[in-house]
């Protein structure tokens, strides 16, 4: 298949199933569709933002592994009040906005990296979108969670673009692999900050969550498979270096051969139909 005709094709995360028709006749425009997913999911660590605590029941949420699940639980793609939208992470912003520009004919895939725009000096775990621009013939990447919220209600770094983020200023998992194995960067500066989680084993998960969203596999943030559970400094050098090759095809995004044989080349690979 085509690589673009691959990326506007749904994945089992994001074929809206018997919600099709609420995704039917949307604008091919991310500022738009970033717009409408912002009505609709809050983050469910943030709730604070839009002044409203969130239940701690409603916490598991954020579990709702596929778009058809969240439509099931939505209802409609009528925006709401804050404390009515579902309660998400930044990977269900990203898929849901995928599953958008999917259906509106755009090529569009999910990354799980890094953000270096919410805490200075840090590098945040956090997905985005990565779509296609026809004009430009190149990826761009789309945080679908800073784009359809108002302005200033994340405080990111100045002059971010949430529709067009820099390279630099989100590395998928496989960049920042491979930037602080060579000393680029500090590793001690990745993670999830609020939760004591830094470091290179946090970085591990995210390159092989990558490589599956390029895959079309759109994982939960917290999902373990194969390579992912062992620690860092417990790889013998041979699961290292195979790290570091998944790592460039990560870091590269594709092309798609090379991502599809990347994905296969080790069973510890590829996360499994429904990731644990």
């Amino acid at each position: 298949m085509d690589e673009l005709e691959y990326y506007r094709t749904h994945s089992a995360a994001t074929d809206p199933g018997a919600h099709r028709n609420l995704l039917d006749d949307r604008p091919a425009d991310p500022a738009a569709l970033a717009k409408l997913v912002g009505g609709l999911i809050v983050h469910r660590d943030w709730t604070w933002r839009f002044g409203f605590t969130l239940p701690e029941h409603r916490r598991d949420e954020a579990n709702t592994r596929t778009v058809s699940a969240m439509l099931d639980r939505l209802g409609s793609l009528d925006e709401r009040q804050p404390s009515e939208r579902l309660a998400g992470t930044c990977r269900d912003f990203t898929v849901l906005l995928v599953a958008l520009l999917r259906a509106a004919g755009v090529p569009a895939r999910a990354r799980a990296g890094f953000a270096g725009y919410f805490t200075e000096g840090f590098y945040d775990d956090h997905w985005v979108v990565e779509t296609w621009s026809a004009a430009t013939s190149s990826w761009h990447l789309v945080d679908a969670q800073v784009a359809g919220a108002p302005p200033g209600t994340y405080n990111t770094a100045a002059g971010l673009d949430p529709l067009d983020v820099p390279r630099d200023a989100f590395l998928v998992g496989g960049q920042a692999w491979r930037d602080c194995r060579t000393g680029a960067h500090d590793p001690s500066t990745f993670g999830v900050a609020v939760a004591g989680l830094t470091g290179m084993w946090e970085i591990q998960g995210n390159v092989l969550r990558d490589l599956a969203a390029l895959n079309r596999a759109e994982t939960l943030p917290w999902d373990n498979w194969g390579l992912i559970p062992v620690h860092y400094d417990e790889l013998p050098h041979a699961d290292l270096d195979l790290l570091d090759r998944v790592a460039a095809v990560s870091a590269a995004g594709g092309p798609l051969p090379v991502s599809e044989a990347a994905y296969a080349s080790d069973p510890r690979i590829p996360a499994p139909s429904s990731a644990p």
